[in-house]
């Protein structure tokens, strides 16, 4: 494997760095701090204490993410061992996430446990660009294959978004307002509330920025445009960029019962991009490059309780689409091979409906189970079309029907265990089976929890890869089979906790591009056709913790990822994926009614492609420092200023495209 030299020695520095920043000075007592509260989650589909489940799973509080405005999903994603956030530019330029090294396509993404992901993308993923933080009450991060329980798609984790939920009482109301660096101005709203018989909570989010240009923005090293090599002409002034975002959640309690619940999500962009791929210079920044896409989604659920309680029954419909229009200097070529601008447009939808029941069956479990049928379709189109047989467009749809089961058990006094497994079923496709195993050991006494999970997972090829131009209606499933051991550790009664994992997943079948001997004639004129063939590996160890440093003044909090991800044909590790990052928060609260939260990102090295030349580059490392002060005035008022890249570190997270310079922002929230 090749591997980049420094990196490693910077590794065992940066380990020890960030494990001692958990370690506590010996004169706190344990006595002095309050017992954490036990989280509620959902990583095994139903609602259960964060110490019962032995998946590696992390939660951000909706608090945190509104801190960092519209960008707040990203931001703190970025906090989090084991996960990547690579935008190809500024704010709400296209973002890629990955989990444990996994491409993005191997990441399932849920708003409020509903898949949407884009259905006419290439590889199926969400661009994360599009997103805004409206109403959210928390992420949970779920890490490794997780396909027995969430279906396709789920490979290498879950990024489930949860939105707020009403309770009863008064309304309550919350408006904020931001301004700062690049001509961004922001706002959300949210208000909530209910009776005895039904709750409501409703957010919007929207915010505008002039951004700066992606491609060239503080790179410090001559850069070329098209083929040729062209010098790069002057960069503009901005790339603007709109964003907005609203969600909702509607509950009715029937009687004792029975209940329904409504949520709604939809959110989007606008934004103006760069062509360094053009050959003409006037195309490059011209104001012809830009995209519109908005994504929906919608769930109504019925709910019930039969057997005295022992069952609880849910009934879901659902349905979601996105829409993706790309207006692009020089994107698209006739069959002579001569480029000229247009206007690709992709629609992508997922609806069907899903069962699932939770079986209380008293000391000796609880059984989940449930099944879902769901229909995905796609197309696209293109303005102007030659009509010469250069581009075909996709009108294609594939049913999926899915069975599903854990059963969840205290095997001794100390041990939890999870048993799953799954089928899905894809319409004239194929059949995959994947399953997992968790477990978690409690030793009370010293306040530890260990824990192991072993299962695998499996992708569908998205609708792109099978009835596109380049597509193969026969493609198979891409696998992953992996497994983790770690465990939780409480220091000093709660004032300090620690948790280590370490993992090991190997991908194989996965689907790649290029022109093979399956590919027909016309694909092999194209340029190549999808084939299963690609193998890689992710393995490495994720470490996060949290201390309360002085009770009532200052805590810290760390995470730290090393992750090996290595092509297993070329030997070489994964484009975009650092061999190690790592983040450290503080928190000061020890003069009244004020906050202080400096965040320091640390990122190694990573390699990336020169799209241009068709050569491997290195990315080199960087340190980003963020500071976030906040004043509550009164219960009303609110007032914070937020500083980002306070280093002015200059960073590519894609080569050559820059990364924001030192910026501030100011914001006041209106609580009433």
């Amino acid at each position: 494997m090749t591997i980049i030299a420094k990196p490693r020695a910077r590794l065992f520095s940066l380990v020890a760095a960030l494990l001692g920043a958990t370690a506590l000075p010996t004169a706190v007592r344990a006595d002095d701090a309050a017992p954490l509260p036990d989280m509620v989650v959902t990583a095994d589909r139903i609602a259960e204490p964060i110490s019962d489940t032995g998946s590696s799973i992390t939660v951000i509080p909706g608090e945190r993410i509104a801190q960092y405005g519209t960008q707040g999903i990203t931001e703190t994603l970025r906090e989090v061992a084991g996960v990547e956030v690579t935008p190809n530019g500024g704010p709400g330029s296209a973002t890629e996430v990955r989990i444990r090294g996994a491409e993005p396509g191997a990441v399932l993404v849920l708003i409020d446990g509903q898949r949407v992901g884009n259905a006419s993308a290439t590889d199926g993923s969400l661009d994360f660009g599009n997103l805004t933080a409206a109403n959210i009450d928390r992420i949970e991060v779920l890490r490794g294959p997780q396909t027995a329980l969430y279906g396709s798609d789920a490979m290498a984790g879950v990024i489930n978004i949860i939105t707020k939920k009403g309770t009863p009482g008064e309304p309550v109301r919350s408006v904020s307002v931001e301004g700062g660096s690049y001509g961004t101005i922001s706002g959300r709203a949210s208000m909530s509330g209910g009776d005895d018989r039904w709750t409501y909570s409703l957010g919007v989010n929207t915010g505008y920025s002039d951004g700066f240009p992606q491609y060239g923005y503080r790179i410090n090293r001559p850069l070329t445009y098209g083929f040729a090599g062209a010098p790069l002409p002057p960069l503009p002034w901005g790339d603007p960029n709109t964003k907005g975002g609203a969600s909702g959640t509607f509950s009715y309690k029937l009687s004792d019962y029975a209940s329904v619940d409504f949520g709604f999500s939809v959110f989007g962009n606008g934004t103006r991009f760069d062509n360094p791929y053009a050959s003409i210079a006037a195309d490059v920044f011209s104001p012809e490059n830009h995209s519109v896409a908005w994504v929906g989604s919608e769930y109504l659920r019925f709910n019930s309780i039969a057997l005295d309680g022992a069952l609880k029954n849910h009934l879901t419909f659902f349905e979601n689409t996105t829409l993706n229009q790309v207006n692009e200097t020089e994107a698209c070529f006739n069959a002579a091979f001569a480029s000229f601008t247009c206007m690709t447009t992709y629609h992508g939808a997922r609806w069907g409906a899903e069962y699932q029941g939770e079986l209380s069956l008293n000391r000796y479990g609880v059984l989940v189970f449930g099944a879902r049928s769901e229909e995905e379709v796609a197309s696209n189109s293109q303005n102007p079309n030659p009509n010469d047989g250069s581009f075909v467009p996709i009108s294609a749809s594939q049913i999926t029907n899915s069975a599903y089961a854990e059963y969840r058990a205290t095997l001794l006094p100390r041990l939890e265990a999870t048993f799953g497994g799954r089928v899905d079923a894809i319409a004239n496709g194929a059949t995959f089976v994947t399953g997992r195993v968790t477990l978690a050991y409690h030793v009370d006494e010293t306040g530890t929890k260990l824990r192991a999970t072993f299962g695998n997972g499996a992708k569908a090829p998205t609708l792109y890869q099978r009835f596109s131009q380049y597509g193969d209606p026969n493609l198979q499933p891409e696998q992953s089979v992996g497994g983790e051991i770690g465990f939780d550790q409480q220091i000093l009664g709660d004032r300090a906790t620690l948790s280590t994992t370490l993992f090991d997943t190997r991908f194989t079948n996965l689907i790649q591009f290029a022109t093979v001997s399956s590919c027909t004639v016309a694909q092999a004129a194209l340029g190549g056709c999808y084939y299963n063939v690609g193998k890689a590996e992710t393995k490495g160890v994720e470490v996060s913790g949290g201390a309360t440093l002085v009770p009532g003044v200052l805590t810290r909090r760390v995470s730290y990822a090393y992750v090996e991800a290595v092509n297993l044909e070329t030997d070489q590790q994964l484009l975009r994926v650092p061999l190690s990052s790592g983040a450290i928060d503080l928190d000061f609260t020890g003069i009244d009614k004020l906050e202080i939260k400096p965040r320091l990102l640390l990122v190694g090295p990573a390699y990336d492609t020169n799209f241009i030349t068709g050569g491997r580059v290195t990315l080199s490392g960087y340190a980003r420092l963020d500071l976030i002060a906040s004043c509550r005035f009164n219960d009303q008022y609110t007032a914070y200023v937020r500083g980002e890249n306070l280093t002015d570190t200059r960073y590519e997270t894609v080569y050559n495209y820059g990364t924001p310079g030192v910026s501030f922002y100011a914001g006041l929230t209106h609580t009433w």
